[in-house]
């Protein structure tokens, strides 16, 4: 591990702050800043996702934290971002939830194309449900568990990301400098403080855990009361 850079709390920090300016971005400030600057989010999240179910002791404890954040999220997101209950779309703790369950069905095999192959079901999942991001997102996750221990593994996780957002999730086109580029293009600026990562903890209590867990589905509530209000 390295001795100096971000720690995991403090990646998770940069992660919950790009995802509110995001948020804040979609439900109370239009333009495209915001939005371009919580690109950084979801990539962020995958490889600590993808961090945390290399190192957990307890892949059932993860689970369930990651299912009780879905079950929490579900309102809030809908209501900040749809105005009201819906289920044509899922939050993406829900693509968290199964991108772990790609991750913990990987570790079990052996074989590197069985590892590729056992990631399509959880993918295709995501698809079929509508959760955020969908099966790219879960590709994303898996993406960054098959290549952890690789030589070179920035460089190699910065390609890799720009073909999978590419091919499968660009989204909408933002002009910039007259050009339009696909604004989610703009997540692989998020291999920077990726590559700064330490590896190191500086907390181990519980109540940390939860408060990043909570911190999605809390900040989406507060958000649509300010727009109701």
């Amino acid at each position: 591990m390295k001795e100096k850079g971000l720690s995991q709390e403090g990646l998770k920090l940069l992660a919950c702050l790009t995802m509110l300016l995001d948020h804040i971005g979609a439900t109370l400030v239009p333009g495209w800043t915001l939005r371009i600057i919580g690109r950084l989010a979801f990539p962020i999240f995958c490889f600590l996702l993808a961090e945390g179910a290399h190192y957990t002791k307890n892949p059932a404890k993860y689970a369930f934290r990651l299912a009780i954040g879905a079950i929490l999220s579900e309102i809030p997101f809908d209501f900040a971002l749809f105005g009201g209950w819906t289920w044509y779309y899922q939050s993406v703790m829900l693509t968290m939830l199964l991108g772990f369950g790609a991750l913990f069905a990987m570790g079990n095999c052996q074989n590197g194309l069985w590892k590729c192959l056992i990631v399509l079901p959880f993918a295709l999942t995501a698809e079929w449900l509508q959760t955020d991001y969908g099966g790219a997102g879960v590709l994303l996750i898996a993406m960054f568990g098959l290549t952890r221990k690789m030589p070179h593994r920035n460089l190699v996780q910065t390609i890799a990301m720009g073909v999978l957002i590419w091919f499968l999730m660009p989204g909408a086109p933002v002009p910039v400098l007259g050009r339009e580029i696909p604004i989610e293009l703009f997540g692989i600026l998020a291999m920077v403080p990726i590559a700064l990562y330490s590896g190191k903890k500086r907390t181990h209590k519980k109540a940390a855990q939860w408060a990043f867990y909570l911190f999605y589905p809390v900040q989406l509530g507060v958000l649509y009361l300010i727009r109701v209000l």
